[in-house]
């Protein structure tokens, strides 16, 4: 037998042009010398350049290079995997056909009553149908009485039918699913529907287009019976590090309203002409409700600005930074619309002068537009511009007997103008100049002292020339104090208390004008006096049993006393408690009080505000078998404000009480989501309500959600791998209430 098989494979290398030797192998052997033809009973295996087939047995003929395989046929190639009962293939041409068939693609399965291998890489199948489940029989399955599967790309299917246990669900006159596992060009699945404001829609019917390995684009149609046709483009390129962006816009004729609406939103980062770098932000929109009425994304409904900026940045090497900028922004809801261009500004870095002295110089020009068109009589209608140019030279010295040291010197000039659009337009120019010096030092590497005195000129050009002349002088203090405590109990071994006072005082007398520099007047009453105080304590604790420090509070006491006004601001208390910090739970807590004094007595003190902010959460879940999340999780948020006005009583203002929580059994999961108002008469001010159902190759989503007189509700079923096939509202809505 050994002799015969190597004159068979011998014989058929002479008979193979291409040099290409079949190898073959299986328990029996049968050859026909006459017939040309070779039979491989039991166990049977065939190879032939990247082909090999697996069967219980297998003909071939020599001559027309025809294989045959019967029963639990496996055929492989680079490309392809097919397993099924009876194959019939051309070893020359590559073509062939399994009865029977089954076969895995990206995120699926294919069976076919006939799947011909038409060429490399494409199948057409007969009866057939592809399904994500990998039940036997699947859960469900999209049928068509004829396919075409274009490997690592997409599957597209004619009169297809989803038949979900077996029943016939729903039908289309062809459907195409993608499957491939890399970025390929072509259609995408689209969703269809019905609406009350949209009539039957087709959403998202789509082209990808891969342009290259750094940028792709998507065509995108949503036809609406009652709106008309909506246009989308999208795009994405990163072609690092020399750029990257996006680009999302969208346009629609409506129908029903007549009017063009449209949407265009834009991020670019590049490099730029003569080495600077471009970026870009541009969002803008045909009015307000656009993107409520279309957007899918509830979060976009609640856009009330819209905000776009073009930058363009030089760096100079060891010199400085330059930059030209351009901002538009517009209030929907205040009908404001802002325009800045250019806003320039040049920034050198620190330039060294003699000794230890530097120098850090810069200028900026900006030129703001504003357009109010509101019919509101708190904002009348009024066209407003602002020009400006400043600069500035800050000197300094790290090293000088009094410590750090810093004069800042800086002049500015802006022109406005203010057009009321019914009444009056004002005209004015103001020119400042100013400049100081401040410094300071650090003694004991514990108390840090700092003071300064400001100077400031402002001259005003209206129907005459008006100058104003302003000193300004400060003083702070402040000292870092630690202590260790050992305690010992509730599990924590020590704290350490660390304490900072600190202490500023700022002295503004009036001047005495007329001269070009102004004199300060020390002998009247400052036209400013204050000195504020405030003492910032910290607790730091190290348990003993999981061997961390953790935080366990910040208590921060703040007062100020006006020496013009001889008034002694209330004491201010914050504090942040962190009562419970766990792996799984924390429980937070900040409060606020204000305390006026009266009479300068502590025993005389009452809130006159308070609020109080907790938090408190808790999470134990693990990860199932599938790869999901089991357990549950609460979230509390409680917010209470209080205040007096004649530091007699407190008044309540807000109660608040906010709440997350989400159970996941086994196959399921619940989320609940509520505020809840303690003060007012309706105390449930919104809640929203979800459940979501594993039902393996599916899953099924519940959504409620209500705030205030508003309410809107939302159900799909939808494959797991193929969202965009899902059943829902939108398929129903003619039989259902829309919201």
């Amino acid at each position: 037998m050994n002799i015969l098989l190597c004159m068979l494979i011998i014989s058929v290398g002479q008979t193979d042009t291409t040099t290409k030797v079949v190898n073959y192998s299986s328990k029996n052997i049968v050859y026909y010398p006459k017939e040309n033809r070779i039979v491989l009973l039991d166990s049977a295996k065939v190879s032939y350049d990247d082909v090999l087939v697996n069967a219980d047995s297998v003909e071939y003929d020599i001559k027309t290079k025809i294989l045959s395989a019967y029963k639990n046929v496996h055929f492989l190639t680079a490309t392809e995997k097919v397993d099924g009962t009876e194959l019939h293939y051309n070893l020359s041409t590559k073509r062939g056909l399994i009865y029977k068939a089954k076969t895995t693609v990206e995120n699926g399965f294919v069976n076919g009553k006939e799947i011909w291998l038409i060429k490399e890489k494409t199948l057409e199948i007969v009866d057939g149908y592809y399904t994500t489940c990998d039940h036997d029989p699947p859960h469900y399955y999209f049928y068509g009485r004829k396919s075409k599967v274009l490997l690592d790309n997409t599957a597209i299917t004619q009169g297809v039918v989803l038949k979900i246990h077996g029943i016939p669900c729903a039908v289309a006159p062809f459907w195409f699913f993608p499957i491939s596992k890399n970025r390929k060009s072509g259609l995408l699945p689209f969703k269809f529907g019905q609406s009350n404001t949209e009539g039957r829609y087709l959403k998202g019917v789509s082209y990808y287009l891969v342009i290259n390995d750094y940028s792709d684009m998507t065509f995108m149609l949503d036809v609406m019976e009652k709106k008309g046709f909506q246009p989308k483009i999208e795009g994405i390129y990163i072609i690092n590090p020399f750029a990257s962006g996006q680009v999302l816009g969208s346009y629609i004729y409506e129908l029903d309203t007549k009017r063009g609406r449209y949407s265009l939103n834009a991020k670019h980062h590049s490099q730029f002409l003569f080495n600077s770098y471009l970026d870009a932000y541009i969002d803008i929109q045909s009015d307000q409700s656009y993107l409520p009425d279309y957007a899918e994304n509830t979060a976009q409904w609640l856009k009330k600005e819209l905000y776009s900026t073009v930058s363009i940045e030089r760096e100079f090497k060891k010199v400085g930074r330059m930059s030209l900028t351009t901002v538009r922004q517009q209030d929907f809801e205040k009908q404001i619309l802002n325009w800045t261009f250019p806003n320039m500004s040049i920034n050198f870095y620190r330039l060294p002068l003699i000794g230890n002295w530097s120098v850090t110089p810069g200028f900026g020009f900006s030129n703001l537009q504003k357009r109010y068109d509101s019919s509101s009589t708190n904002l009348q209608k009024r066209d407003y511009a602002l020009r400006s140019f400043s600069g500035r030279f800050s000197i300094s010295n790290p090293k000088t007997i009094l410590g750090v040291f810093d004069l800042p010197i800086s002049a500015s000039y802006k022109s406005v103008n203010d057009k009321y659009r019914d009444t009056t337009t004002i005209d004015n120019q103001e020119f400042n100049a100013g400049t100081g010096f401040s410094s300071s030092q650090t003694i004991f590497q514990a108390l840090n002292i700092s003071e300064g005195i400001s100077y400031n000129h402002r001259l005003t050009f209206e129907d005459s020339v008006k100058a104003n002349v302003q000193y300004d002088f400060n003083f702070g203090s402040n000292i870092t104090l630690n202590r260790l405590f050992s305690i010992g109990i509730i599990g924590i071994e020590n704290i350490l208390h660390r304490v900072t006072p600190s202490m500023g005082f700022n002295f503004t007398p009036h001047t005495k004008q007329g001269r070009i520099w102004g004199v300060p007047r020390l002998d009247t009453t400052p036209q400013s006096a204050s000195v504020g105080f405030s003492l910032n304590n910290s607790f730091q604790g190290k348990f003993t049993k999981i061997d961390e420090k953790k935080d366990i509070a910040t208590i921060v006491f703040q007062s100020s006393y006006d020496f013009k006004e001889k008034v002694l601001s209330p004491l201010a208390l914050n504090s942040d408690l962190y009562l419970i910090s766990k792996n799984n739970t924390n429980l937070t807590s900040n409060i606020g009080l204000s305390y006026p004094w009266q009479k300068g007595s502590l025993s005389q003190v009452n809130i006159s505000n308070l609020s109080v902010n907790s938090n408190f959460n808790y999470s134990l879940t693990k990860k199932d078998s599938l790869g999901g999340e089991r357990g549950v999780t609460f979230y509390f948020n409680h917010f209470l404000t209080a205040y007096s006005n004649d530091s007699s009583r407190l008044t309540l203002q807000s109660n608040m009480l906010s709440t997350i929580i989400s159970v996941s059994p086994k196959g399921w999961r619940f989320d609940f989501n509520a505020g809840y108002n303690f003060k007012e008469k309706n105390k449930l001010t919104n809640y929203s309500i979800s459940v979501w159902k594993d039902l393996h190759c599916w899953e099924a989503i519940v959504d409620f959600n209500k705030f205030g007189p508003q309410w809107s509700y939302d159900f799909k079923v939808r494959i797991k791998k193929i969202p965009d096939v899902t059943v829902g509202k939108g398929i129903l809505g003619f039989v259902l209430p829309f919201k």
